[in-house]
């Protein structure tokens, strides 16, 4: 019993002066130095805590009217002085090898909360406030250097209580158990992704005949044999052999680790959470390809990560920022949307890192409004490495503004988020952001707002680049400006990049667009397509051309190109140019069946063009002007429907085959509409409802256009107000169609005919029912009806 009265004691311990620590306790950091052979460190953070926690080295530290038995890691007594020949923080010993911020690499990364309390300039610690709280230290690495910043964070009652559970409910390791873990599992990964010798596991990793017995229990049945064998064992059992055989199955059998780390995390006792997630980094790092496509019963390896890392388990005092990276990378809206509320409801300490990666994935579900939430949280955070400024931050605004949208304000029209980022957020924009903003001005519809934001570029002193001119080209190309694009070209040659693969592509189309696609009917069709080759000739090798033989064998190219591998672009828009140029069947025929010999080659060059409908569809619009197209056209569709049902997805380099898009359809309905063969027409229809297209405008203009031509006025009716049921509604081409009917009037009787058919079957199934319509229900729909028929004769009596 001490003499001292309790408040000195506790006043001892809150000035951080020297305690009665047993000095044995010392030499933990001298062995393990000597163990793993590295230098002294200039301090050591020497707190340990039993909980479920990042590092075994946290400091959890409170007040009065808290338990302060000797078993709590949160009231353990601080060291007194820190001195040179004391280990270093276990962290700096496993990434010194490997340092990287990359969310993927296992190793610990260079920017880290390291639990320790703030130290005083004469190097003694600073006196703890008292209360409820958990001490943090970030390490950020800028230029080069290891900056380290100490925080401190109050907590509830209720957040301590939780912590409480948590930790109560995980494995209990002592602190050289898990330095010793996390040393052997950072040198397998070195040798696993670097290649290094695999050095062995030190003795008290080693299997035993127990770790044996139980490995063969999870080769033979993991979900049920070995899960009953391990519900048999004691909470000091589990974390014995799951030390060992964790280890033994990253390195030999990685499915195994799976299932196994999926029992062992449905089990009461829980594996610690910073092991757990250092294994899921293993396996999604180095067998993330063999991984993809494992599956178990109803779990498969995404499954199974976000289980095991399910945030309602993240240790609260000090939480492994790459953990909750990878469970945030994999989750789903709904897991993200959780995880987002526990650290919200928690006050988790989350490095800028964490937070830019909740950023990215709300900006991917589209969610505007959390994605800025976070934003605001890495602002806040002011970690050095990651201010607003920085490379990381403004890559992520980057891909935030591409949702960014235009919006009625009290001052007039102005984008959404742009104005957020520039005055609440200090994000001075740099040339790639404004790039975005440039592209967002264009899609505005207004011109002249993309062309004052380029003015406002240049004022700016940020020099145009590649992206620039790609977004200016894109627009004068859609808005067929030719002057525009000229112009365009002779700045973009000034600065040496038409060479550039997106540049070139772009040009290559304009040309296209302006030369071949809306070509002057009085134009030589040879001298189009030879001047297209010209520029593909500049830039690419002619060999696909010839394989496809749309050059003859003995054609040479002019000198001077740069004979590179042609972009799919560039091929598709030769192979459209020569179809548009070359307008006969047996022409169109033979490349097609080039082309469709290529493509089961899976030819480098050529079957990357049959992942899209592009190409196809180029086909189908030469089969179509000519009756004898029309076999070859069907074909066509057939082929893609059974090349595209073999190979779903990209396996051992195999492209994916497209299949036929609602604009393939149409093109095949549409020829047989122009060769006056309804019936065949009306086969393609069936043929779309079996494959589940979708119509859109184009499609039922195209249908009542096949029923206007063969006079079939009831059929046409009906397509009216089958389009109008889906939301469409009649535009000038619908009206244009309708002026081969010879008899329009009757069509608005057909109409009402359909009309009058509707309402009694509602009256039939209204009087069938146990409750009828109310008569206010009845009435809006008279009214819809009567509103649907006056507009068709509004349209009728202008148009006709």
């Amino acid at each position: 019993m001490s003499f001292c009265p309790h408040y000195l004691l506790r006043s001892r311990f809150s000035a951080g002066l020297p305690s009665c620590v047993p000095q044995h306790r010392l030499r933990v950091g001298h062995w393990y130095r000597q163990t793993a052979k590295l230098p002294a460190a200039r301090y050591v953070t020497n707190y340990v805590s039993d909980s479920n926690i990042a590092y075994p080295c946290a400091t959890d530290t409170l007040g009065n009217g808290l338990n302060t038995s000797s078993d709590s890691a949160l009231t353990r007594e601080p060291r007194g002085n820190l001195t040179e020949d004391q280990p270093r923080d276990f962290r700096d010993i496993v990434a010194s090898p490997v340092r990287g911020l990359e969310d993927g690499n296992p190793l610990l990364p260079a920017t880290e909360d390291i639990p320790g309390p703030p130290m005083s300039s004469s190097g003694q610690m600073a006196p703890i406030d008292r209360g409820l709280k958990f001490s943090y230290a970030t390490r950020t690495l800028v230029n080069g250097k290891v900056e380290l910043e100490y925080k401190t964070r109050h907590v509830s009652q209720d957040t301590f209580d939780l912590h409480q559970s948590i930790k109560l409910r995980s494995f209990y390791y002592a602190p050289d158990e898990i330095r010793a873990w996390r040393v052997a599992y950072s040198n397998l990964y070195r040798a696993a992704a670097f290649g290094s010798d695999a050095q062995d596991f030190p003795e008290t990793l080693m299997l035993n005949d127990g770790d044996l017995q139980l490995l063969d229990k999870i080769k033979t049945d993991p979900q049920v044999i070995f899960r009953e064998a391990w519900e048999t064992l004691d909470k000091p059992a589990k974390a014995a052999h799951w030390k060992r055989l964790s280890l033994w199955l990253l390195q030999n059998l990685p499915n195994l680790a799976l299932e196994f780390l999926l029992v062992t995390s449905q089990s009461a006792d829980k594996p610690l959470f910073v092991m757990l997630s250092d294994c899921f980094l293993y396996l999604d790092k180095l067998h993330a390809g063999e991984l993809r496509h494992w599956q178990k019963g109803d779990h498969t390896y995404v499954s199974v990560l976000l289980t095991c890392l399910d945030p309602n388990n993240w240790p609260i005092a000090h939480l492994p920022q790459k953990g909750v990276r990878l469970y945030l990378k994999k989750a789903g809206r709904e897991e993200l949307y959780h995880a987002w509320t526990i650290v919200d409801e928690r006050r988790n300490h989350i490095e800028s890192e964490t937070w830019l990666c909740f950023m990215r994935r709300f900006t991917e579900f589209g969610d505007i409004y959390k994605s800025l939430e976070a934003l605001e949280l890495v602002r806040r955070r002011g970690q050095k490495n990651l201010l607003m400024d920085s490379e990381g931050v403004m890559r992520h605004c980057c891909k935030l503004l591409l949702l960014d949208s235009v919006r009625d304000t009290p001052n007039g029209r102005n984008f959404y988020i742009l104005p957020k980022l520039l005055s609440q957020m200090g994000v001075r924009p740099d040339r790639d952001m404004m790039n975005i903003v440039l592209s967002n001005a264009f899609k505005t519809g207004d011109p002249q707002v993309g062309f004052d934001m380029f003015r406002h570029m240049k004022r700016q002193s940020l020099e145009p680049d590649s992206f620039t001119y790609l977004t200016l080209l894109s627009d004068a190309v859609a808005r067929g400006d030719r002057e525009r694009v000229q112009s365009l070209i002779q700045d973009i040659r000034s600065r040496e990049l038409e060479k550039n693969p997106w540049i070139a592509s772009k040009i290559f189309h304009a040309h296209f667009t302006f030369n071949a696609k809306h070509h002057d009917p009085d134009a030589d069709p040879n001298g189009v397509f030879y001047s297209l080759l010209d520029m593909y000739n500049q830039l690419h090798d002619i060999t696909p051309l010839k394989e496809l033989s749309i050059l003859p064998p003995e054609y040479t190219p002019p000198p001077g190109g740069e004979n590179l591998p042609p972009s799919v672009i560039a091929l598709y828009l030769m192979i459209a140019t020569y179809l548009r140029c070359q307008k006969r069947i047996p022409h169109a025929h033979r490349v097609y069946t080039k082309f469709r010999t290529l493509v089961s080659q899976n030819h480098p060059a050529i079957a990357p063009l049959a992942s899209t409908d592009h190409t196809y569809n180029e086909f189908l619009v030469a089969f179509r002007d000519d009756p004898r197209g029309l076999q070859p056209a069907v074909r066509l569709v057939e082929d893609m429907l059974h090349f595209s049902n073999e190979d779903e997805e990209l396996k051992d380099g195999v492209i994916v085959r497209a299949k036929p898009s609602i604009r393939t359809w149409t093109i095949l309905m549409s020829a047989f509409t122009f060769n006056k063969q309804p019936l065949a027409a009306e086969k393609v229809r069936e043929m779309m409802a079996k494959h589940g297209a979708e119509y859109n405008m184009v499609t039922w203009n195209t249908v009542i256009n096949t029923y206007a031509n063969a006079q079939n006025v009831p059929e046409v009716a009906k397509s009216i107000k089958e389009m109008e049921a889906q939301g469409y509604s009649m535009d000038s081409y619908t009206m244009k169609c309708l002026r081969y009917l010879q008899d329009p009037e009757r069509l608005w009787i057909a109409v009402g005919e359909l009309d009058m058919a509707t309402d009694a079957r509602h009256d039939m199934l209204t009087s069938s029912d146990q409750k009828p319509l109310e008569e206010s229900e009845q009435d809006e729909d008279e009214q819809l009806l009567a509103q649907g028929l006056q507009r068709l004769r509004r349209k009728r009596e202008s148009n006709y």
